[in-house]
């Protein structure tokens, strides 16, 4: 009987090492690593943002690359050790929007208040965590304020985070309708009729890094 005690002991102690083995390489091996609680992302001057609109016909997508300033975007761990508080911003002139056809530029401009309220930003509140770093596509939650022809409105975004070959990108996309920003919809835009009242933002940001 002790022999046998003896063993099983020896047997359960020689798992728990195998164990704690295999867990010490996988959270030190690179590939499974996230943070140590801080981000600091520059944002590249290729990333690049789209509005895209629709009509009873038709589709249009007005696009601004390289245009718009970007602050650093940093982020922190929050109290509840999970959340990630967010700050950083991107502003991008309205009138740098090419619809790509100069009637739409016009009617988008007019639409969305340039003469009084020149820019859109968007402002980073909060990840729902930090993003995994792992080489895959990770998705992720976060919080962020959109401010647009005089209205400044909180909004939940989900985005894709994933590695490229000089660094990483943050894509993230939201519908809205114009009354989210107390826009009146055009009748008509750039000679299509019936303009719906929702358009789509989406952005794609080109990280320097991961952490």
């Amino acid at each position: 009987m002790k022999a046998t005690s003896y063993i099983r002991r020896h047997a359960i102690l020689l798992c728990l090492g195998i164990l704690c083995t295999f867990v010490s390489f996988k959270y030190a091996n690179p590939q499974y690593t996230t943070h140590t609680g801080e981000l600091h992302w520059t944002v590249l001057p290729n990333s690049f943002i789209t509005i895209n609109g629709r009509s009873n016909i038709n589709t249009f997508g007005c696009d601004a690359s390289g245009t718009f300033k970007a602050e650093p975007l940093h982020g922190s761990l929050a109290k509840d050790g999970k959340s990630v508080t967010m700050k950083g911003a991107i502003t991008i002139a309205i009138n740098q929007f090419d619809c790509h056809n100069r009637m739409l530029n016009a009617d988008l401009r007019k639409t969305l208040k340039a003469d009084e309220y020149p820019q859109m930003t968007i402002r980073f509140v909060s990840l729902e965590r930090m993003p995994l770093c792992d080489g895959g596509e990770d998705f992720i939650s976060g919080g962020v304020i959109i401010e647009l022809a005089g209205q400044r409105k909180p909004f939940n975004l989900r985005y894709a985070f994933s590695k490229t070959n000089t660094g990483y990108k943050l894509e993230g996309s939201r519908g809205f309708s114009f009354a989210d920003f107390n826009l009146t919809p055009p009748k008509k835009i750039g000679g299509l009729v019936k303009v719906k009242d929702e358009f789509d933002v989406a952005f794609t940001l080109l990280l320097d890094n991961c952490k």
